[in-house]
């Protein structure tokens, strides 16, 4: 039986149920394939579906999602991450319903053109949505095919070109996504199972070449640290909380959040924001209260929570905002914030 035969029959018995696969036997929603694939972008699978799930509810198509405000669509991307996802996506449905009619391009060329969506989402959404020869490659992926054919310290090309030889015409979306299980939860970068994979028995590195599955070494960069300060500015009149908006292109673009000092790696000099200075001067600045840690994918933060009692009637360039209006709109970090007061 061919390597590929083989992975579609295991498929067909052991594939994970996800959320973005249930849909009409026979047709594939794409929407919801484009959705789930940029969700998946550096996020885990497990992290993703709730997400996904309150997401489709909340835009259930393109159409939706195109009219929909970005302020909303952030509100529902809060906790996730990597925020530019969600900008892009907003985009990329306006560009979807205006220039395209509400379809979306059923070839790789058209759909890189389109933001947030690179070589990998473009091969995913043409293979898994409509069942087109592609060879999109992450690292799962990569992983399981350099195993399979034992060629390992290989390019991204010279993958997909082994991919290639060995994707079924009539079911390569299905042999994409068994792929993926496949790695997920058999070909592990560590301690893969292998007396249990479909494919031992034609897998050259299982065969020939055993010492390549013992003892991966993860290149982990050095954790960086960085320090800040963030303020609670709270309004006795009528117990509203002082939130900026982020610029789109920063770290949290675009999201609510309480004001902070920038984040630095030496702590000594650490400094208050230019726009908060007259207002700290002229309200009792409360010692630190609280200080949470939170890791981001390159650095670690450590954030010192000072809380202020606001009196004057100050112009700042913010929102003021009931603290349970404001909770679901923030991101993960600012959660952590708020849950202080």
């Amino acid at each position: 039986m061919d390597t590929n035969k083989k992975i579609l029959k295991w498929y067909d018995q052991e594939k994970r149920d996800l959320p973005w696969r249930r849909s009409n036997k026979f047709i594939i929603d794409v929407y919801k394939v484009w959705i789930s694939e940029i969700m998946l972008q550096q996020t885990t699978v497990n992290a993703v579906i709730p997400y996904f799930e309150t997401f489709i509810i909340k835009f259930p198509d393109v159409h939706s999602l195109a009219k929909a405000r970005i302020e909303d669509v952030m509100t529902y991307w809060a906790g996730l991450g990597y925020y530019s996802r969600a900008r892009n996506l907003h985009k990329c449905a306006k560009i979807i319903i205006n220039d395209y009619n509400g379809i979306f391009p059923k070839n790789e060329i058209d759909l890189v053109k389109l933001p947030g969506i690179g070589d990998y989402t473009a091969g995913a959404i043409c293979a898994i949505a409509y069942n087109q020869v592609a060879a999109p490659v992450d690292v799962n992926i990569e992983r399981v095919i350099s195993r399979i054919s034992n060629e390992h310290n290989t390019t991204r090309r010279e993958i997909k070109e082994l991919m290639r030889k060995i994707i079924p015409v009539n079911r390569p979306g299905d042999f994409i996504e068994a792929i993926m299980d496949l790695g997920s939860k058999i070909c592990k970068i560590r301690e893969p199972k292998c007396m249990d994979c479909p494919i031992n028995t034609l897998c050259k590195t299982y065969l020939k070449n055993k010492l390549a599955l013992l003892h991966v070494k993860i290149n982990k960069p050095k954790t960086i640290t960085r320090h800040g300060n963030c303020y609670i500015i709270n309004r006795e009149i009528d117990d509203k909380y002082f939130f900026i908006r982020m610029p789109t292109n920063g770290l949290l673009g675009g999201m609510l959040c309480f004001p902070s000092t920038n984040w630095i790696e030496d702590k000594k000099k650490l400094y208050s924001d230019k726009m908060f200075e007259d207002l700290i001067r002229k309200n009792t600045l409360c010692k630190v209260e609280n200080r949470i840690n939170h890791t981001f994918s390159h650095f670690k933060l450590i954030l010192n929570i000072y809380s202020l009692k606001y009196n004057n009637i100050m112009c700042l360039k913010g929102e003021w905002m009931k603290l349970e209006e404001a909770v679901k709109q923030l991101p993960s970090l600012m959660k952590k914030v708020a849950k202080t007061i």
